[in-house]
């Protein structure tokens, strides 16, 4: 389980062995030390340092999180999951033609991931939107261009083609998703930081909350979170989970979507103020980090294998290690 605790006045502690979880004004609980897998922290909460150190005894990370999720921080053993030679072939890797080909193959998931999604919206919804197999057209050319990526040889000029078609994809996605949105859930497009909408608040909180996740997954499996492959120019920015997040993304945007279509929050679930735009408030943290959990807890099908939403992360992480494990880099 992920762990989360977000509540003002709210303790983390130890207890027989096990992490001790306790609210300002209520009953604490003891958590089996097996079942936990990373721990959130937000601000106002309390930590005793032998909970820090049961963490960091048992792999357990302990991530710092602003209001809207986004991670600042995190205590874990400093110990990458595997060998240095993963990470020497990892930096060759992210300047290689090879690396390039290799977040294709992660943006044509992403592509995938929206067709398949707005299907889903489509059906489970009904909706007749104007212009949306326009729309979807659009992004299935952009995934079947994805598939004959290997016929581009010049890096820059991949490199400006994969952000083209991200960049074309998601336009045409947003588009059609903000078509589909309840009134009170209307949105012009994309904004992260202040969020303009209540849809985009909403949207950034599960973003952060998948950002760690598959940090996490890389640390785990050995690979550099910093040295990345298209966003390799960023600096200090952990830029190789930019790169990989993007298959799992849309599993981010349907929970905000059904939560939205089907009037799953509660009235309060957000707070707002001029200079800070829109963000999500605790009465909907509440909601919306089960929602998601559970979402990411289900078992799904991918690559010939059926395991928990959250377990594929690992997985693709592991993958990559491997990967570059055995390789010979060539540029």
């Amino acid at each position: 389980m992920q762990v989360y605790l977000d509540s003002y006045g709210a303790f983390l502690g130890v207890r027989n062995g096990m992490f001790y979880v306790k609210p300002r004004d209520g009953e604490g609980q003891a958590l089996p030390l097996r079942k936990v897998k990373a721990i959130f922290l937000c601000q106002g909460v309390r930590v005793s340092t032998d909970a820090l150190e049961l963490a960091i005894r048992s792999g357990v990370p302990v991530l710092l999180i602003d209001r809207i999720g986004r991670p600042l921080g995190q205590v874990w053993s400093g110990q990458f999951g595997s060998i240095a030679t993963i990470r020497k072939n990892q930096a060759l890797f992210s300047m290689s033609l090879g690396g390039l080909y290799y977040v294709s193959g992660l943006l044509r998931r992403r592509a995938e991931g929206q067709l398949k999604m707005l299907v889903r919206l489509k059906e489970q919804y009904r909706l007749q939107q104007e212009g949306w197999d326009r729309g979807m057209e659009v992004i299935q050319g952009i995934a079947e261009r994805h598939k004959a990526v290997k016929g581009i040889t010049d890096k820059e000029a991949l490199k400006q083609s994969l952000r083209g078609w991200e960049g074309t994809a998601t336009r045409h996605y947003f588009q059609l998703l903000a078509a589909a949105m309840p009134s009170e859930y209307a949105f012009n497009g994309r904004s992260k930081r202040p969020a303009y909408d209540p849809f985009n608040a909403l949207l950034n909180y599960l973003y952060g909350m998948l950002y760690p996740m598959v940090e996490l997954a890389q640390m785990k499996a050995g690979l550099d979170p910093y040295n990345g492959i298209l966003h390799a120019d960023e600096y200090n920015r952990p830029t190789l989970v930019f790169d990989m997040i993007e298959p799992y993304r849309h599993w981010a945007e349907w929970t905000a979507v059904r939560l939205c279509m089907e009037g799953l929050l509660p009235a309060d679930a957000f707070e707002e103020s001029e200079r800070e735009g829109f963000w999500l408030a605790r009465p909907g943290k509440n909601v919306v980090i089960d929602t998601f959990l559970k979402y990411l807890d289900e078992k799904v099908s991918q690559q010939g294998q059926l395991r928990r939403r959250a377990t594929h992360i690992d997985l693709d992480a592991l993958r990559l290690a491997g990967m570059l494990r055995e390789m010979e880099v060539q540029g």
